[in-house]
């Protein structure tokens, strides 16, 4: 069923996705990327990192690409199939902020752009182990130097930024082929004993160090605005890089252990040099150098194009400042994150140790790829009419969660370093947030689409079950010492109207701290009791004095009493004992529980039922149509929440009310409104009822007047306070869910 408004209030109008500088252009296509794909991954996790994963995994560094290769194949299938849905700018922040809210989306902005850049800073770093192969030079001059290079290429345009990362990976790939055909033979099958020299932990260690290898599988999506025909090329471009790697990475890292053996390589930051030694000779040894600079800066050239995509993204989101929206009007790209992107990249190769870059930029991404999982599985929840992907996901939700187990567990195998910069982008992000963001974003995304479809189905269904089985088994009607017999009348006849088909067992017993009373004053209180029940038509099955808190705490466990019935005194301080005896018991007992307040009942023709912020739970409905029905009347159901909340909320609460009142068999109207004073809101929606129902939380540790209470004292009319068992159960967790998403 469509839901007016929630799913404009997740997905960008067009007037939002095109800013006022233009539109990106679609000028890459299937082959491009490929090779962004490709250029973002085959850089320094072959020609750097397996020297460094040999010290760690031994032989079994073979194994590791696989595993990680593995671990993001989900998050590339995850990506591929919002890419198709949502072929925009952004990529991987753009998905989480829709699918989790802006929040989420701010700390995966951050996560994404960092580990981008971080994973071009250690090219560049890798790029001077190997220029110093062929001279004495400051790697770090040449290396900045090129990152300005990059830099300059990028704001020219990314149509040429593409061209020139398709001859680069063609060109590297070539190579890579050429070593590994030949290195193959020249391989020797003891340099693999024993094959798990640094052990399983070692093996895992290994693997979340070289997950960076795969960090460009997926960044494609982030230019996926300026992709011709998307909805083929980003899914097939994606799948095809990362089938191709998983062969190649792990064939090339084969033939350098086979030739060199661990021991050489292990630390070394030129493995494919030093392993080219033992069978290509001087001539391979340069060439190959070469071959791996030139994609050293492929991998350096496609991170930048990437990453400087998001700060453009998240201020289209109004989650960054409003100039990184700009767009050259020639290159049509935007140059001001290129150039904020940039500026990072040279910081960071020039004041961070080449280990730590890739150890910080793999666990940004192992932690973000989570998120992506996670992303899709809420789009799919949501069921949002405006997601329409063209590519689905196989083997869904479990080749998701395969993957959000398997990135943590790598995660958590890779040092303190990695763990506290992922923690560092966590806080990042969510201090950005609070300070810029949280004002300017729509708080809206899939998951709470999702969390309130689930919800509203889940507490229409418990409605249905209290709907077709109305009234209690077993009702306690709790009487005080100097209650009034109007209130005493109105009490009973109502444990009347409540219990089931009016046959359920009903008893009163009396809350009295003034002890045992003499036999004489216990008939007569008995005889005035059993007198109003013949009054009002019911007939009482057991009435009892005495016993305060345990003692009724018991009766009410050993009897199995399913509602309890009580006058809450008009005037609450005068009458304080009683009054937290009564709320001791509706915290401690497994038990319903109704609370009358204010004046005494008339002729009932309006039934208000109240929501103030979560949604209406099944008792307080089941009451309502029972007494309508009993009394003839209609119910209003009144709802209200805050001014500021989005339009994809009311409109949830709005179609929640609608199915409810379909499964009411009493005349029923509905009213939603927004207020900042919630309860004079809600004494003006009551004017004119007979009786009104009012849901309640308890709240055990307060010293202030419940909620309830202040507004029952609002209200001009009879009041029943009820607290159903399952929210005393409730977790604060729980709690605190149904309030953000209603």
């Amino acid at each position: 069923m469509h839901r007016p408004g929630a799913a404009d209030s997740v997905r960008p109008t067009i007037d939002q996705r095109v800013c006022v500088t233009g539109r990106l252009q679609p000028n890459v296509r299937l082959f491009g990327v490929f090779s962004v794909s490709l250029g973002a991954m085959i850089g320094s996790g072959i020609f750097v990192l397996p020297g460094v994963a040999a010290k760690l995994a031994g032989p079994a560094v073979v194994v590791a690409y696989v595993i990680a290769g593995i671990v993001v194949l989900p998050a590339a299938l995850s990506q591929s199939e919002m890419a198709t849905a949502m072929p925009e700018a952004g990529g991987t922040y753009l998905y989480i902020d829709r699918a989790m809210g802006p929040l989420m989306g701010t700390i995966a902005g951050f996560g994404v752009w960092f580990s981008l850049i971080f994973k071009s800073a250690f090219a560049l770093d890798g790029l001077g182990a190997y220029l110093e192969i062929f001279a004495d030079v400051s790697t770090h001059i040449v290396a900045i130097s090129l990152a300005v290079a990059i830099i300059v290429l990028n704001l020219i345009g990314v149509k040429q930024a593409a061209r020139f990362q398709v001859i680069l990976v063609t060109g590297v790939l070539a190579s890579l082929a050429v070593f590994t055909v030949r290195g193959l033979g020249a391989a020797q099958p003891h340099a693999f004993e024993p094959f798990l020299d640094g052990g399983f932990k070692g093996l895992l260690s290994a693997s979340g160090l070289v997950f960076v290898s795969y960090l460009g599988v997926t960044k494609v999506a982030s230019i996926a605005e300026e992709v011709d025909r998307p909805a083929r090329n980003i899914p097939l471009g994606i799948l095809l890089s990362i089938g191709l790697m998983i062969v190649v990475y792990p064939a090339v890292v084969y033939v350098m252990v086979g030739v060199a053996g661990v021991p050489a390589l292990a630390g070394t930051f030129t493995p494919v040099a030093t392993a080219a030694e033992q069978f290509m000779g001087t001539v391979g040894v340069d060439v190959l150098t070469v071959i791996a600079m030139v994609a050293l800066v492929s991998m350096a050239n496609a991170g930048l194009l990437a990453s400087s995509r998001y700060p453009f993204a998240m201020a289209r989101r109004d989650l960054a400042p409003a100039f990184f929206r700009n767009v050259g009007a020639r290159s049509g790209t935007p140059y001001p994150a290129v150039i904020l992107t940039g500026a990072v990249l040279v910081g960071l190769v020039w004041f961070v140790p080449l280990v730590e870059l890739a150890k910080l930029a793999s666990a940004f991404q192992l932690l973000v790829f989570s998120l992506v999982n996670v992303a899709v599985i809420a789009f799919r929840e949501s069921r949002l009419d405006w997601y329409q992907p063209s590519f689905r996901s196989p083997g869904y939700p479990w080749v998701q969660l395969s993957g959000i187990i398997g990135a943590l567990v790598l995660l958590t195998q890779m040092g303190i370093v990695p763990a506290l910069g992922a923690v560092a982008i966590i806080v990042t992000g969510f201090l950005w947030y609070r300070t810029f963001g949280r004002s300017r974003a729509s708080r809206e995304s899939a998951s709470l689409d999702a969390l309130r479809l689930r919800s509203n189905a889940r507490l229409l269904r418990t409605t249905e079950n209290v709907l077709a089985n109305p009234g209690a088994a077993h009702v306690l009607v709790l009487t005080w010492h100097g209650m009034r017999r109007e209130r005493l009348h109105d009490i009973l006849k109502l444990a009347g109207d409540l219990a089931k088909a009016r046959t359920g067992w009903i008893q009163v017993s009396r809350l009295d701290r003034r002890g045992p009373q003499s036999a004489q004053a216990e008939q007569a209180w008995t005889a005035e009791i059993m007198a109003t029940a013949a009054k009002v038509g019911i007939t009482l099955h057991a009435v009892s004095s005495g016993g305060i808190r345990e003692d009724q705490q018991r009766r009410i466990r050993d009897e199995g009493v399913d509602l309890v019935l009580a006058e809450m005194p008009q005037d609450l301080r005068a009458n304080r004992p009683f009054v937290r005896d009564l709320r001791w018991l509706r915290d401690n007992i497994d038990s319903d529980t109704i609370f009358l307040r204010n004046r005494n009942f008339h002729e009932i023709d309006t039934i208000v039922v109240m929501g103030t912020g979560g949604p209406f739970d099944a008792l307080k409905i089941g009451l309502a149509d029972r007494m309508a029905h009993l009394e003839q009347a209609e119910i209003r159901l009144v709802h209200v929440v805050n001014e500021d909340a989005t339009e994809a909320q009311v409109a949830s609460i709005r179609d929640y009310q609608e199915r409810l009142a379909e499964r009411i068999n009493a005349p029923t109207e509905s009213r939603l409104e927004r207020a900042e004073a919630l309860v004079d809101t809600l004494a003006r929606a009551a004017r004119g009822a007979s009786l009104v129902i009012l849901g309640a939380v308890p709240q055990r540790f307060t010293i202030f007047t419940d909620l309830a209470d202040r507004i029952a004292e609002r209200m001009d009319c009879p009041t029943m306070l009820v607290y159903a068992k399952g929210t005393q159960r409730r977790s604060l967790l729980g709690r605190l869910v149904e309030r953000l998403i209603y």
